[in-house]
């Protein structure tokens, strides 16, 4: 656990005005992207948005190619910049070529990336954000809190202080039109003061040479126009071939970055305009093609799917850590999901690797991204590499080394902590959790230690009968040793209609708790150890777990493992396809069961049930319960368990779930379900510290509770 971030969060956390605004920011950006998308289909545009960019990505260097013969026919001139220090050395040399005092920009993420306004500065040149919110936050000396929005953690108050001294006026922060008049006024001289302007490009059309810039103001337009020169400064991600590829990306541009249709301003520019300004009198136009790692990154087997993003904000958009934190904390320069993924590209790995904690699994940004980026998927890969070379959490790794990896020493250190709760706490309704110095005790009240795991319970009933191989039930860990009754009950479910199921003869840790914190070698050790327990996977039709995220083991993330082992890999293969969950199965089999139940019902999606598994059981309760199922307001939106995080990181997992408590307790439901055992830690946790009288109950308990 990163100790200095911990702090930065709090702080943030008690930023009033940030809390507000990134939570109605979500809840309403989410509104409107799903109104800019309601007549389109998003998973077929993401989709062919996917393949389109990655077909260009490999075919990047003759696209450049092209491009440079047709830009240079209209009169551009191009460069290649290796990296940072080669790009605004050329910047520079051509500002000071043609005297210039001021540099007027528009928002642009590569130079931000490359550090530009610090090196400009340094050399006695001045630039100036046209772009209103890169305007204020470049006044305050600080940097984009996000790639679309960069000052999206600033206030009207804030906004007014720093206009007003700039202006040397008094402005009230209630007079919006005030703010912009000045802010227009004051910006409107340097586009005529500076002989350079510098923007960025959404878009390079190989076909004609063309950039394309997509904006919500017209800085970028007078900043193309007014001054003699124009650089623009690119990533050689942004090709492609010709404007069909270009409206892909415009059409699906704005809609995730802001849930607009269509953003206010598309420009293309091709070749040399004329120029008042210029003593020649067309305009200098300089295109510098970005590197700084891009090359050899778009030739990589996986890391060459991060450039296929478009920079529209969405990871960040719907990313539950974020909205707590804002960009300043989770990420470095570029911000969100994707920007811990280009933070280990381009930058500092060892940065990327702290931000990884923050990361808490939940796959909203997977989901939403509309180029078809896995970024969970790249997040996991890079932490598993970075945590090994740069040997992080050693202690916690030695730990999993005595503890995960070896199955009979969890259980006997979980009788050890049934044992000497017993003994050494006089009140044995005292849990045991509670006097453990990293547990937080504020938001949550932690299960009890139960006496039996459920193996034990399981054969002590005498359920190990010799059944016919068809189905079988793989619990975990956590319904092995904290929720065993939600495992028996789904084998007295299924007993009651007719269904046997097989257990392993030892419970193995499903290999995720090691894998997301980025445990590769102990990740490897559990793997194999697990399928061995999960016997021969082709004799059973069926693999059943209670626990999304064991779901997700076994049918994404486990395959890494044993990818150059042909044996273990056919095992596997099997399993991933014949893993289901409750759900799925019931639906799948055609099982209807009827329930005698007339308490309201609400449910919770776990995370890794909606974006592992594509499934949730919410169709199934509202056919099952009619007007007794309560729809709950993002359901799929993660509680903020995420295993380990909401222990290392219970500040901001404390947030999240209040969230979530208050869109539940708006169903005025009596009972909670929900199909993930982690999920009911947090939720059924929360909910009793807060004295909220609303049962909470796995999927599995609450079909066997009411079953008629």
């Amino acid at each position: 656990m990163n100790r200095g971030i911990k702090a930065k969060i709090d702080v943030k956390i008690k930023d009033q005005f940030l809390q507000k605004h990134l939570t109605e920011f979500a809840s309403t950006y989410k509104q409107k992207k799903n109104k800019a998308f309601e007549k389109l289909d998003f998973k077929k545009l993401q989709k062919e948005l996917g393949i389109m960019k990655r077909e260009q990505i490999e075919k990047n260097g003759e696209l450049f190619s092209i491009f440079k013969e047709e830009a240079e026919k209209a009169g551009s001139i191009i460069y290649e910049a290796r990296n940072g220090k080669d790009a605004v050395a050329y910047i520079t040399n051509i500002c000071k070529a043609h005297n210039a005092e001021y540099v007027i920009k528009s928002k642009s993420m590569t130079a931000e990336e490359i550090h530009l306004n610090t090196f400009l500065e340094n050399n006695g040149i001045t630039p100036v954000e046209s772009d209103l919110g890169e305007w204020i936050i470049q006044l305050c000396k600080e940097k984009p809190s996000h790639m679309v929005i960069p000052a999206i953690h600033k206030n009207k108050k804030q906004v007014a202080a720093v206009l007003s001294k700039i202006s040397k006026q008094c402005i009230d922060e209630n007079d919006t039109a005030l703010m912009v008049k000045t802010a227009r006024e004051l910006l409107r001289t340097y586009y005529f003061k500076s002989k350079v302007g510098i923007t960025g490009a959404n878009i390079a059309i190989a076909k004609t040479g063309t950039i394309a810039i997509v904006s919500n103001e017209g800085n970028a337009r007078l900043t193309t126009t007014i001054p003699p020169v124009h650089i623009v400064i690119v990533g050689y991600e942004k090709l492609v071939y010709d404007f069909k590829n270009a409206m892909q990306i415009i059409q699906i541009l704005p809609k995730s970055t802001t849930g607009q249709n269509i953003s206010s301003y598309v420009t293309f520019i091709r070749g040399l305009n004329e120029s008042l300004n210029n003593n020649k009198g067309i305009k200098e136009q300089h295109i510098i093609f970005l590197d700084n790692g891009r090359l050899s990154f778009m030739k990589h087997h996986i890391f060459k799917d991060a450039f296929k993003c478009i920079r529209c904000g969405s990871c960040a958009n719907v990313c539950p850590v974020y909205e707590v934190v804002g960009g300043h904390i989770f990420g470095n320069v570029y911000v969100g999901p994707i920007g811990l993924i280009l933070t280990a590209l381009y930058h500092s790995e060892k940065s990327a690797l702290s931000l990884f904690e923050l990361c808490i699994g939940c796959r909203a940004c997977s989901e939403n991204c509309p180029a078809d980026i896995d970024l969970q998927e790249l997040i996991s890969i890079l932490n598993l590499y970075l945590s090994k070379k740069y040997n992080k959490d050693y202690l916690m790794k030695f730990g999993n080394k005595l503890v995960l990896t070896k199955p009979r020493v969890q259980k006997s250190l979980f009788k050890f902590a049934n044992f000497a709760s017993k003994v050494f706490l006089k009140n044995k309704e005292v849990n045991p959790y509670e006097s453990l110095p990293i547990i937080n005790k504020d938001f949550r009240i932690l299960p009890k230690l139960k006496e039996k795991t459920f193996s034990e319970i399981y054969r002590s009933k005498g359920l190990n009968k010799p059944y016919k191989k068809e189905v079988f039930f793989y619990p975990g860990c956590a319904i092995e040793y904290i929720y065993p009754t939600i495992g028996i009950a789904l084998v007295e479910l299924f007993s009651k209609i007719g269904i046997p199921l097989e257990i392993p003869n030892e419970t193995v840790c499903c290999g995720m708790p090691l894998i997301h914190s980025g445990d590769i070698d102990n990740a490897n050790k559990i793997v194999r150890k697990l399928i061995k327990s999960l016997g021969f996977p082709q004799t059973y039709e069926y693999y059943i777990t209670l626990c999304p995220s064991c779901s997700l083991a076994f049918v994404k993330e486990i395959e890494k493992f044993v990818f150059n082992d042909p044996e273990l890999y056919k095992y596997v293969f099997w399993l991933k396809y014949h893993t289901k969950s409750l759900n799925t199965f019931l639906e799948e089999k055609n099982i209807s069961i009827n329930i005698n139940n007339n308490y309201k019902i609400t449910y919770h999606t776990p995370c890794h049930l909606k974006r592992g598994l594509n499934t949730s059981s919410d169709k199934l309760l509202s056919n099952m319960l009619q007007n007794n199922f309560i729809p709950l307001i993002d359901s799929d939106v993660c509680c903020g368990f995420g295993g380990s995080f909401s222990f290392l990181y219970n500040n901001l997992s404390s947030c999240i779930v209040d969230k979530k408590i208050k869109n539940i307790t708006k169903t005025d439901a009596e009972i909670l379900i929900t199909d993930c055992p982690g999920c009911i830690m947090q939720l059924s946790g929360a909910l009793k510290k807060k004295d909220i009288n609303i049962e909470t109950m796995h999927l599995s308990e609450f079909l066997n509770t009411y079953y008629i």
